[in-house]
């Protein structure tokens, strides 16, 4: 995290640094070019109107993912710029072979120019509070939009709709996520500085890692403890147990009938059905459309395959100690900020999980009509195309006559995404460099999401 060698040095034409840190609480691996492009469109439109919001003068269209190897990249480089320039924010400060890397120009300011610039930083805090008060006004628009998903009977008319709809109510969410992903990226990198003083760069993140504990990601605990609940329900009933490890779940509603675990699962998916581990992926089933993946985690915690860890209590005090006397209270501010961020994270990610489930039902919309005249063979054929090809198909412009190319298209797709879910992935670029991380493992909750528990 931060600390990077570059085996083939910096490159000489562009140094824009991507990361696929920050989007590692939607998905670890690659991508479908369905999920990529989706996501990118509304990363995109987020991005935008954060830095409006801030009025930052962010530039509009501006390239804010890429793709390389299937994995989702963020451009860090566009927002450090937004924020040095319209506020004089500091940029994260990379280690590249051991030597500090800006990853944009930056010089603190004068005191005039502090003043002003300050005024513009406090911007940042107002949005950010702004936006705690927000999110639950947004979560609740999101899941009241997944549900109108649910209902449609799908005419053309209607899968042409919701495609034009997607991006629109997709960006309020992702920006709550965007903004608290990124301001916690540049604490964490502030609480590196404060620790790496006195010891190593892994030994300042186990010190943060131990002062923040699991503060902050409460959705994501509530997922886990009742997943636990549930664990111990079907374990209690033998029956129940030996369907479970034995693994096969298509008949899930005929064993659980009259069981009292099937109330207590009907009640976890009303709340978290909209949720799987690598929700960015919108190829995978949600657990409420398809619960095989859950049953799949329950059995592993019967058989005690996984045990889950226990939730971890702040622990400050030695990060504080590690500081230098003069910055330990600017430590304690930082921790008590990445907490309420993390709250933020946490609670972005579970509304924006219902703009991706009611994707994903679109997709598989848009795929039935496409599977009428046999332009896609199966329905999951739909996650190798984009979402404006799969407009186009809806409305005639890729046709019946292209049928083979669109076929070919398919499995050609699906081959490069098989490659992809094989090959190892930096996790930094600096242009086309590939920037390989120091550390051996990441303390999964700096990274946050559901990934990090399961």
């Amino acid at each position: 995290m931060y600390s990077y060698t570059l085996p083939n040095g910096l490159p000489g034409g562009s140094r824009t640094v991507w990361s696929n840190l920050p989007l590692r609480p939607l998905v670890t691996g690659p991508l479908t070019p369905f999920s990529y492009h989706l996501l990118a469109e509304i990363a995109g439109r987020a991005w935008y109107q954060y830095y409006d919001r801030l009025g930052f003068d962010p530039m509009p269209r501006a390239r804010v993912l890429r793709q390389h190897q299937g994995r989702p990249y963020l451009n860090l480089t566009i927002s450090a710029q937004r924020d040095a320039e319209s506020a004089a924010i500091e940029p994260l400060t990379l280690h590249l072979d051991g030597q500090p890397f800006a990853i944009c120009k930056w010089e603190k300011p004068g005191l005039i120019a502090g003043l002003k610039f300050g005024l513009a930083q406090n911007r940042v805090e107002s949005l950010l509070k702004s936006l705690a008060t927000e999110i639950d006004t947004i979560t609740q628009q999101a899941k009241a939009w997944y549900a109108k998903v649910g209902e449609l009977r799908w005419t053309q008319a209607e899968v042409l709709q919701i495609m034009e709809e997607i991006e629109n109510v997709g960006a309020p969410s992702f920006l709550v996520f965007l903004a608290a992903r990124h301001n916690l990226d540049l604490l964490y990198n502030r609480l590196i500085r404060l620790a790496a003083g006195s010891t190593d760069l892994v030994a300042a993140l186990a010190l943060i890692d131990q002062a923040l504990g699991d503060e902050g990601e409460e959705i994501e605990w509530t997922i886990q403890g009742r997943l636990v609940q549930l664990s111990q329900a079907a374990g209690a009933d033998g029956a129940v147990r030996d369907w479970l490890l034995a693994g096969k779940y298509g008949d899930w509603q005929d064993v659980l009938a009259h069981r009292a675990l099937l109330g207590d699962l009907h009640t976890f998916l009303a709340q978290f059905g909209h949720r799987t581990l690598q929700e960015g992926e919108v190829c995978h089933p949600r657990w409420a459309d398809d619960p095989t993946a859950l049953f799949a985690i329950l059995a592993k915690l019967v058989s005690g395959q996984v045990a889950l860890a226990a939730r971890r209590a702040a622990t400050p005090q030695p990060l504080l100690d590690a500081s230098e006397p003069n910055r330990r209270k600017e430590a304690q501010q930082l921790v008590q900020k990445v907490a309420l961020l993390r709250r933020l994270q946490s609670q972005a990610l579970h509304a924006f999980a219902y703009i991706l489930a009611g994707a994903r039902r679109w997709a598989l919309a848009a795929a039935r009509d496409a599977m009428a005249d046999q332009r896609l063979l199966a329905v999951d054929d739909v996650f190798f195309f984009e979402p404006e090809e799969m407009k186009e198909m809806m409305t005639g412009e890729w046709n019946v006559s292209s049928q083979s190319e669109i076929q070919a298209t398919a499995r050609r797709r699906e081959s490069e995404y098989k490659r992809w879910q094989k090959a190892e992935a930096a996790e930094l670029l600096i242009g086309e460099s590939e920037g390989l991380s120091r550390q051996l493992e990441i303390p999964p909750a700096l990274i946050g999401g559901l990934p990090s528990l399961l």
